[in-house]
């Protein structure tokens, strides 16, 4: 980094330190991608900051500093969509909790913002590469959109009654069709504890996966107001699924474990929130815009054409 470089043996000593002692042959390949990520934005902070005169701490205040604006009408527009989530607050205190996230999600646009613009200035060159491609566990089967053979692989962890979740769908639509077989798209569950039919939903866009109907069923849930047992029952009829199968399989083992393997996999990613991205083995979280995809996915692809 910055002609400085980043050895083999302080990598492992790296892996060990944030582990618990494991080296980088226990881990998945994305697990070390991750981990080497995280250790160069480590280095970059450590650079700027010692240019700055200022600790560390002070450079990531800095980063996201300043006003952030959400506005009334951005407040009202979350709500609109979102109300049937919060029935169970007040009005006022579902849209203060909006406009909450809503100005913590700009924060942390303005903050890997940041983190960007110092890879601009203190150059990276990555030799030490996880293979392009999902590790095994990250593709065992999952909903997929995109080539095989894509470049950049984007692991989505969602959960249909996340407002944020729905937020980013048409960002992924772009994504997937600007950069056609370059970029594959893999689902993954996580449904919340704090929303009522968010397992269900997951359960049912499973069992319709399972009669090759999970995008579409995906779509029509995203684009409900309202999510229940009815609502799934009337999209199933809507997409022509077998009704016996569909419901055979809502209440059976299978549907259930799918769902709880996804959710015990970001557990082991340390993923807690939604939506969650695995980008190429980066961690991404938050309903990132169109924009800051493509800045991810521009360098996941310059990086891959110079190695």
């Amino acid at each position: 980094m910055n002609g400085t470089p980043i050895s083999r043996d302080f990598y492992e000593f790296y892996i060990k330190g944030i582990t618990g002692g494991k080296s980088s042959a226990e881990l998945t390949a994305q697990q070390r991608s991750v981990a080497l990520d995280n250790l160069i934005t480590a280095r970059l902070l450590e650079a700027e900051a010692r240019a700055q005169g200022v600790s560390i701490e002070e450079l990531r205040e800095r980063l996201t500093r300043g006003e952030i604006k959400v506005t009334r009408a951005q407040v009202e527009e979350a709500y609109a969509q979102n109300a049937s989530f919060f029935a169970s607050m007040s009005p006022d205190e579902a849209r203060e909790r909006l406009r909450l996230d809503l100005e913590n999600q700009a924060r942390m646009r303005r903050y890997r913002a940041g983190v960007e613009e110092l890879r601009r200035k203190w150059p990276v060159v990555v030799k030490l590469l996880a293979p392009p491609g999902p590790a095994s566990e990250l593709d065992d089967g999952s909903p997929v959109k995109g080539s095989g053979k894509a470049v950049v692989t984007i692991v989505e962890f969602s959960d249909f009654e996340c407002p944020f979740c729905g937020h980013v769908q048409d960002s992924l639509r772009q994504i997937i069709e600007r950069y056609g077989g370059e970029v594959r798209l893999v689902f993954k569950h996580l449904p919340s504890e704090g929303h009522r039919n968010s397992l269900a939903a997951a359960r049912a866009a499973y069992c319709a996966g399972k009669q090759d109907r999970f995008w579409e069923f995906h779509d029509a849930l995203f684009a409900s107001r309202n999510l229940s047992v009815e609502i799934f029952d009337e999209i199933a009829v809507r997409l022509g699924l077998r009704r016996e199968k569909f419901a055979a399989c809502m209440s059976g083992e299978a549907s259930r474990a799918a769902v709880v393997r996804d959710i015990e996999l970001a557990r082991r990613y340390r993923i807690d929130s939604t939506p969650s991205f695995l980008i190429n083995g980066k961690l991404v979280k938050g309903a990132i815009t169109f924009a800051e995809f493509q800045t991810i996915i521009e360098r996941e692809l310059q990086q891959t054409s110079t190695n």
